[in-house]
């Protein structure tokens, strides 16, 4: 169960907020509570009731004062998430990054909110050690351990995993999006391929032109930029032409 605390001013936003929300989270299976706030004065009066996990909310309401009550909470929760709705004069502040993970909605249409409503949600359970996704009707949780490689297939990602039993990992996403998540948790993985995302722990041993892994599994190495990344993180392992 999460809790999710939603700001807004006006009271049309917040019905519509509160209305596409629950809709969102009640189609993916996802119990969570909705609170509902005015003004910052009782967004923190809520948060000494209720610990946070979501916070949506406009960041110039209240002439900046959601933002700094948004910024407490963040001391409160250091795991809080916030998404920020789009506000006739919002501008990012150089305060936005001490919200980190943080989200911006560029619009107001259902299915940007739902969009980033799921954005927020897994931000919510991502851990370091683990690569999430969603397959209806839930979420999947897969440890990095066992991941040897991503592979992209057409508009879907793959995961290969060294458990023989996880075979069904398959999700819409770019290989590059992938990339991207994983690069910002720091977690040894290198693209080999415009195709394949390999795990270093992984690499029995490469050359200019393939990857052998310790499962026995060969593949392609296409470009030179990515023998260098591999070489340079993984030189023991380089085996003769």
């Amino acid at each position: 169960m999460i809790n999710i605390a939603l700001c807004f001013e006006n009271d049309a936003g917040l019905h519509f907020l509160y209305a596409e929300l629950s809709r969102c989270f009640d189609l993916r299976g996802i119990d969570c509570n909705l609170y509902c706030f005015h003004n910052a004065a009782a967004l923190m009066r809520g948060a000494q009731r209720k610990c946070f996990d979501i916070l949506f909310c406009d960041m110039t309401a209240e002439y900046g004062l959601v933002r700094l009550t948004a910024l407490n909470l963040k001391k409160l929760n250091p795991r809080l998430v916030c998404v920020a709705l789009p506000g006739k004069a919002y501008a990012p502040s150089a305060e936005d990054c001490l919200l980190e993970p943080f989200y911006t909605i560029p619009g107001k249409s259902p299915k940007q909110l739902r969009t980033y409503a799921c954005l927020a949600y897994e931000a919510t359970f991502d851990s370091e050690n683990n690569f999430s996704y969603y397959k209806r009707p839930s979420y999947v949780h897969i440890p990095f351990s066992s991941i040897k490689y991503f592979v992209s297939e057409g508009r879907r990602v793959r995961i290969a995993c060294a458990d023989t039993a996880k075979q069904d990992n398959v999700f819409y996403k770019k290989l590059c999006d992938v990339e991207a998540l994983i690069s910002a948790k720091e977690r040894a993985f290198f693209r080999i391929h415009q195709s394949y995302l390999i795990n270093a722990d992984y690499v029995a041993a490469y050359n200019r032109s393939h990857v052998i892994l310790t499962t026995g599994e060969n593949l392609p190495i296409s470009r030179y930029e990515y023998y260098k990344a591999i070489r340079n993180h993984i030189a023991d392992k380089k085996m003769r032409r």
